[in-house]
């Protein structure tokens, strides 16, 4: 026989299996066409850390990854030494562009971060990009090809091995 417990405890699970599925369906970025997408990053100013203003245009060459994330988002944080690794692999064919879209850090706080960590990455602040994109839900990847034209899109992560074999073939197939 159900308890009401029982009952309080399925309808709870049934509304989160909803709510992922939703999330799943609409979640990273809302619809924005690929055709769109390469006119946003040929037109894409991002700033340094130092102050300095960057396009993809600087990176002609390489197949770059645009990482938008934030120094909060253990996945995202989860990814970074992958991305380290394949830029290891690939010093002169790939670059992370780690975007920091602004949602919750300051620059202060993404200094800091850069501050007590090792990676290669060109850390960005990238707002105007972020919305551009229509970028909902982080970590949110970008990949671009070596003539700065937009690859394809990804949400979240599928663990580290995963990422990186991805990774690995999307930069190997633009070499």
């Amino acid at each position: 026989m159900f308890t009401m417990r029982r009952i309080v405890s399925a309808s709870i699970l049934v509304i989160v299996l909803l709510a992922g599925i939703r999330f799943a369906t609409s979640a990273g970025s809302a619809t924005v066409d690929p055709g769109e997408k390469n006119e946003i990053l040929a037109n894409a100013v991002l700033t340094t850390l130092d102050g300095e203003k960057v396009t993809l245009r600087d990176f002609a060459g390489k197949t770059v990854l645009i990482d938008i994330w934030e120094t909060w988002c253990t996945p995202c944080l989860r990814s970074f030494p992958t991305l380290q690794k394949l830029m290891e692999d690939f010093p002169d064919d790939f670059l992370v562009l780690a975007v920091s879209p602004g949602y919750m850090d300051s620059p202060e706080q993404v200094q800091e971060f850069v501050d007590n960590h090792d990676y290669d990455f060109t850390f960005v602040f990238g707002e105007k990009l972020a919305q551009d994109l229509k970028v909902q839900s982080i970590p949110f990847k970008v990949y671009v090809d070596p003539e700065g034209r937009y690859i394809e899109s990804i949400l979240g992560t599928q663990g580290p091995e995963r990422d990186y074999e991805k990774a690995r073939e999307i930069i190997q197939r633009h070499l």
